[in-house]
């Protein structure tokens, strides 16, 4: 399984869940693919909360749903019929996202987090020689590097931040 891992100054919630609208996150979200990272990843985001994400409609399908609910409450149907055709604002239910407000992450597991990320930087760095430099098999290393350095970017610009903003702040990670 693959994660985008994103963060969000704010999530508009209806209910247990978590309205999706791409205008809230901060910045483009970080792709977590390469095995290794994904278990890492994993391990670290136990501890986040797993809520419902909804899609919002977009203005658009909004509109169309409407004609069809107008065209379909001027004909003669049962009550049950119309009632269920009315529109609304928001798609089913697409899936599940994980987050955690910055500034309740816990210290213990960041700690910890950090410490397998680097440990897999040095092993991951002492496999590469001058002989494997550009071969095939080094560029699943290279990808891990490169996801390590983003997730630590990433995760140094939201969560260690003083802006009173980011600490309000959620980060989410999606599965894709």
């Amino acid at each position: 399984m693959n994660y985008n891992l994103n963060f969000s100054l704010e999530f508009k919630k209806d209910d247990s869940c978590i309205i999706y609208n791409p205008e809230d996150f901060v910045e483009k979200p970080i792709l977590i693919s390469v095995p290794d990272v994904v278990k890492l990843f994993e391990d670290f985001i136990e501890t986040f909360e797993e809520v419902g994400i909804v899609e919002q409609a977009s203005t658009r399908s909004i509109q169309s749903d409407k004609k069809e609910t107008d065209n379909v409450s001027s004909q003669e149907q049962p009550f049950e019929q119309k009632s269920a055709t009315t529109s609304a604002s928001l798609k089913g239910l697409s899936g599940t996202v994980y987050i955690c407000k910055s500034k309740e992450l816990d210290e213990a597991v960041l700690n910890q987090f950090c410490t397998e990320l680097t440990e897999y930087l040095q092993v991951s760095c002492s496999k590469l020689a001058p002989e494997n430099f550009l071969s095939e098999e080094s560029s699943l290393s290279f990808s891990g590097l490169r996801e390590v350095f983003e997730i630590r970017n990433y995760l140094a610009k939201y969560t260690k931040s003083k802006k009173r903003t980011y600490q309000e702040g959620y980060i989410a990670v999606f599965s894709i």
